[in-house]
C-alpha cells in the first residue's frame, strides 16, 4: 500500500503549487509574502516544464 507521492512527482508539485498560492492569499506580512511568492513561482516553472513533457508524452502516444 502506498501512502506518501513522490516529491518530485508531477502531483506534488500541482499540489505545491495550489498550497502556496492559497498561503500567499492569507499572508499579511509583505516579507513572508515576498518568500512565499518566490518559491510559488520555482513550483509552478517547475510545474509548467512537467505538464510540457506530460503533453509531449501523451501527443506521442497518440500519434503511434
Amino acid at each position: 500500500m502506498k501512502y506518501a507521492i513522490d516529491s518530485e512527482s508531477i502531483e506534488a508539485y500541482r499540489t505545491r503549487v495550489f498550497t502556496l498560492s492559497q498561503e500567499l492569499r492569507r499572508e499579511n506580512d509583505p516579507s513572508i509574502r515576498a518568500m512565499t511568492a518566490l518559491y510559488l513561482a520555482e513550483a509552478a516553472t517547475t510545474l509548467a516544464r512537467m505538464e510540457v513533457l506530460e503533453a509531449k508524452k501523451l501527443a506521442a502516444n497518440q500519434t503511434s
